[in-house]
């Protein structure tokens, strides 16, 4: 760079030309100048003696003695003679108070209106002529007014208008060829200027021309410099015009992209360098993101696809560049193969997860922490000692992790522990001894180093964790936990693990227990525990004893000295390393913590105001009743209610009285129901009333009826008698079918029939109920009467194969005497609802067993048998038991009995009942009913036969299960078939039918005749 010295001379012979080409431009503007302001004052020379003689002419001429009117008259034929002779072109005469008595002018003809019209006129004579006043006098020299006037000077004296019309033009054309010269320097102007700051460092050293450098070779210079210069730090240099087309590239572009300088010169940046993401999708460049938004774009990663192929990593940037306009003329981006860098970074990663598993094999646990003790690191052997994984114990704390000594340890740090230098034991005998606390709550003696470590992060603190259970046996053991016992908040209680005395007993628990301490030690954990059973707690010690489980917590009411008890959460683990081994109970007393979830529970459930419950408890109710009334014979109201005077009370009274009504209104509903009822709020003035185990919808209408005689006698609220009466909507389901927020709906909607009534009354919903529902309703009431009263009768359909029995279905019908036969399906839909479905399946399983029996007696081969069996039953273990004892007291062979399951009751199979899988093992196999493609896996679906039903008919159907069958080897059976041509099909598949297209089904009594006459063979 050269020195200031030696471009002093070159800066002042700049300067210089600069000032020499302003000068003519500045010379002929102060010529222009100069000449208007002469001519300005030789006007206004001329126009004040031009205006003197007008005034005398004018005085003269209206001198006369005349009055208004006569003088009127004179002004007008003065101005008509004024205006040919000497110019005059406007005349305005004004009495002594400044009246205007008459104006004339030369643009009258025109007919001036308005304000922007008037404003126009006095500018044009103003512009154009020049103005003078005259005194008007009148006999006696008394005055009479004056007259203003306008007129063109040129012609009073036409040569010396002329000669400074002429100077005034000079002096415009010289300021004009003044301003007209100053673009032709400014644009002279860069020429003389030196070469850009940029330019100069790209060029330290610049050959001497005879005429300055323009822009673009000065661009071309440093375009040729930046890239050599880039070159060599192995840096690609692309420049491109504002089109996005490329001008330039150095030698390590070049090598870059696969392209030639010359190849690639004028082609657009996207067709030259591909560049994609780490996806491989394509990526826009840099230099087009620049372009595109007009900013300069800063250093961003991607992928380049070279000519060849080849795909690389690489770090692009881009910045425009702009002319002297400023206007952006093209961008320069730079890029380089990051490749190298990523191998260095990929070893880095390499030599860290060679250190980290050196780490890890040392026999210490390895925290590094920040100087507030927050982990930041842990090794493997630090996971194994406090349980949490790796991510988990980053972000604990020291606190966390070792809260002995450092939570009840006031002052205590951890930098306490850190080594000094040259010491080996670090003092450490000084400092309180360190507990590790575990992810399950067990704890263990803790030996610990602590080395302050500083790295370009900050500094941090190097734990060594090193577990010292093995060591600290015997009294050293006792000592401390001693101490923790004493120290702890909790209740900590030892025993030993035989005799369930009680060893130890801290300071907390004396406290809270109250008992004497030699009290304390005859006593065991069952003696305090007032609600805790011996064997649920021996279990506890069981598993604890054989490594089961590490620690169990549980419940119970501590019983203290006093009678009292409070309830505590105690947490149990088992010592082996005692002799003799001991437990350790830590309780908390959770009586505080009880109370708040109390709290909030109520407040979730309940109406903050009334303390009823609210939607969320009256839509549990609601299902449950729902629930209930299907399983029973009962009815199940629902009853809307609202107060038809709140909102005036709250308008006329404020809102505190309002409150205080519900508060009452709430009370008073209470009263009146049964405690089986229940009322909610569940809206500013809306409550609900659930009335389970109605007989009838009259009986949901006499509760409503009720309710509303309640609301007739009127509610005392602070010395007030407020008469409010309430409109009631009533539902009752099964008469609505809907379900439990359909029954909430239809009762709204007879609540506002009530209210649109009139309110004050009663109104219920009117569900449709046709033939066939009023059937159901009357069955549904009636089916738990026809088990009781054994109306229930055995029918079996048999299952054929080319004449052969198969097997028989086994279903229950019901002969009603007034609503005729019941089918089988419809039987079992009505068991559901009424909840005796279990023991209508009992009861065809007892049947056919007595069945079976009366076969053998008549020396008949027992066919198989096919039972429908709900799903649920295979979770309980009655059903099995109660079968296994069905089958043994009518010696029924297991393998003769098959239990029909749906896909739910597949489901089920995952969680049946170990009695179940003994019912199986004993060799009583499943049906899959209704069957069809595609079939579950068999892992999901241990079943020996397939029952298909109508939804299984068409051909490719009956193909496909048939074809999956026969893989499987699975029994097939075509069952539910009514159709002769459908049952054409299933014989063709060579498989078992039944239906009544094969044979009808046969009543109990007939049933063992038709076998006599059959062969039979079991599948």
């Amino acid at each position: 760079m050269p020195a200031p010295d030696s471009r002093r001379p070159e800066l002042l012979r700049t300067r210089l030309q600069r000032v020499l080409l302003l000068l003519p431009v500045v010379l002929l503007m102060l010529l222009g100048l100069g000449a208007i302001g002469g001519a300005h004052r030789l006007q206004a020379e001329i126009g004040r003696a031009q205006l003197s003689r007008a005034a005398q002419t004018l005085s003269t001429a209206l001198a006369a003695p005349y009055d208004q009117e006569g003088l009127r008259g004179a002004a007008r034929t003065f101005f008509q003679l004024a205006a040919n002779q000497q110019g005059l072109r406007r005349l305005r005469l004004s009495d002594r108070d400044g009246g205007t008595l008459l104006t004339l002018g030369a643009y009258d003809s025109w007919q001036w209106s308005g304000p922007l019209a008037r404003l126009f006129e006095n500018l044009l004579y103003r512009y154009s002529n020049s103005q003078g006043t005259a005194a008007v006098y009148g006999p006696e020299q008394r005055y009479l007014g004056r007259a203003d006037f306008d007129f063109i000077p040129g012609m009073i004296d036409s040569a010396q208008a002329h000669a400074v019309a002429q100077l005034r033009w000079t002096g415009y054309a010289f300021l004009l060829l003044g301003l007209v010269t100053l673009p032709l320097y400014w644009w002279l102007l860069p020429l003389l200027r030196g070469a850009p700051s940029w330019v100069q460092r790209a060029d330290p050293q610049p050959q001497a021309s005879a005429r300055p450098p323009d822009l673009l070779s000065m661009l071309g210079l440093f375009r040729e410099r930046a890239g050599a210069m880039l070159d060599s730090v192995h840096y690609a240099l692309v420049t491109a015009d504002g089109d996005g087309r490329i001008n330039h590239l150095n030698v390590t572009a070049e090598k870059l992209c696969g392209w030639a300088l010359a190849a690639a010169r004028k082609r657009m940046i996207y067709s030259v360098f591909h560049t994609v993401n780490e996806n491989d999708a394509p990526l826009q460049t840099a230099l087009e993101t620049a372009l595109q938004k007009g900013i300069d774009v800063p250093l961003q990663r991607g992928w380049l696809r070279a000519r060849d192929g080849r795909r690389q990593p690489i770090e692009m940037m881009a910045s425009l560049m702009r002319g002297n306009d400023g206007m952006v003329i093209g961008a320069a981006m730079m890029l380089r193969d990051v490749s190298t860098h990523l191998a260095e970074v990929d070893d880095l990663k390499r030599e860290a997860r060679l250190s980290q598993a050196i780490v890890d094999h040392l026999e210490e646990g390895v925290l590094i922490t920040d100087p507030a003790g927050v982990v930041r690191f842990a090794n493997s052997r630090a996971e194994s000692q406090f349980g949490y994984s790796r991510a988990e114990l980053q972000g604990f704390t020291v606190t966390k992790l070792m809260p002995v000594p450092f939570l009840n340890t006031p002052g205590l740090r951890i930098t306490d522990y850190v080594m000094t230098p040259g010491s080996s034991d670090r003092g450490q005998h000084q400092l309180p001894s360190i507990v590790g606390w575990r992810k399950d709550a067990t704890t263990f003696p803790i030996e610990l180093w602590v080395q302050q470590l500083r790295t370009e992060q900050g500094e941090s603190l190097v734990l060594m964790v090193r577990d010292i259970s093995e060591r600290l046996r015997g009294e050293k053991i006792a000592m401390r936990l001693g101490r923790l016992l004493d120290a702890a908040v909790e209740e900590v209680y030892i025993f030993e693990a035989q005799s369930l005395l009680l060893l130890e007993v801290n300071r907390s628990a004396r406290r809270n227990l109250g008992f004497h301490p030699e009290v304390i030690a005859r006593m065991t954990l069952l003696d305090l525990a007032e609600d805790l059973d011996e064997s649920v707690f021996r279990s506890y010690l069981q598993q604890l004893g054989s490594g089961s489980r590490e620690s169990v917590v549980f419940r119970c009411r501590n019983r203290r000295a006093d009678g009292s008890s409070y309830p505590v959460e105690v947490r149990l683990n088992y010592s082996r390393d005692e002799e003799p081994a001991v437990f350790m109970a830590i309780a908390i007393d959770i009586s505080e913590r009880l109370a708040a979830e109390e709290r909030l529970r109520h407040l979730a459930h309940h109406d903050a105001l009334t303390g009823l419950p609210n939607r969320v408890m009256l839509l549990d109710r609601l299902e449950q009743a729902w629930l209930g009334t299907q399983r029973g014979d009962r009815m199940l109201g629902v009853l809307v209610l609202d107060l038809d005077q709140l909102r005036e009370v709250n308008e006329r009274l404020g809102h505190e009285i309002g409150d205080r009504l519900l508060k009452a209104a709430a009370e008073r509903l209470q009263a009146t129901l049964r405690p089986s009822d229940t009322v909610a709020r569940v809206g500013e003035d809306e409550f609900v009333v659930l009335a389970p185990g109605l007989r009838s919808v009259e009986d949901a209408q006499l509760v409503a009826q009720k309710l509303l005689d309640a609301f007739v006698q009127p509610f005392a609220v602070d010395e007030q008698q407020l008469d409010v009466r309430c409109s009631i909507g009533v539902n009752v389901y099964p008469v609505d079918e809907a379900g439990p927020e359909g029954l909430l709906l239809h009762a709204g909607h007879a609540l506002r029939e009530a209210k649109q009534s009139g309110g004050g009354r009663q109104c219920a919903y009117l569900a449709q109920i046709d033939v066939p529902r009023q059937r159901q309703l009357d069955l549904q009431r009636e089916v738990s009467a026809a088990l009781a009263l054994d109306e229930l009768s055995l029918q079996f359909r048999p299952a054929l194969h080319e004449g052969t029995v198969r097997a028989l279905f086994a279903r229950l019908v019901w002969r009603h005497a007034r609503l005729g036969e019941v089918g089988h399906g419809e039987l079992m839909r009505l068991a559901q609802r009424a909840g005796i479905a279990g023991q209508l399946e009992l009861l065809q399983l007892h049947r056919a067993a007595t069945f079976c029996a009366g076969l053998r007696e008549a020396g008949l081969q027992l066919p198989d048998v096919i039972i429908e069996v709900s799903g649920w039953q295979l979770r309980s273990g009655d059903f099995a038991r109660q079968s296994a004892e069905l089958l043994q007291r009518y010696a029924m062979p297991p393998q003769r009995l098959l239990l029909a399951l749906d896909g739910e009751g597949i489901k089920a199979l995952q969680h049946r009942h170990p009695r179940v899988a003994e019912l199986l093992a004993s060799g009583v196999r499943l049906a899959f009913a209704d069957a069809c493609p595609p079939l579950p896996p068999p892992i999901e679906m241990p079943v020996q036969l397939l029952l298909t039903g109508r939804a299984c008919q068409s051909v490719d159907q009956i193909t496909a299960l048939s074809a999956a069958a026969r893989r499987r080897e699975l029994n097939l059976i075509a069952t539910q078939l009514d159709d002769t041509q459908v049952l054409s099909r299933w014989r063709g598949s060579a498989v078992a039918v039944a239906g009544d297209a094969v044979q009808k089904a046969l009543p109990y009594e007939e049933a063992l005749e038709w076998l006599r006459q059959r062969p039979i063979e079991p599948l």
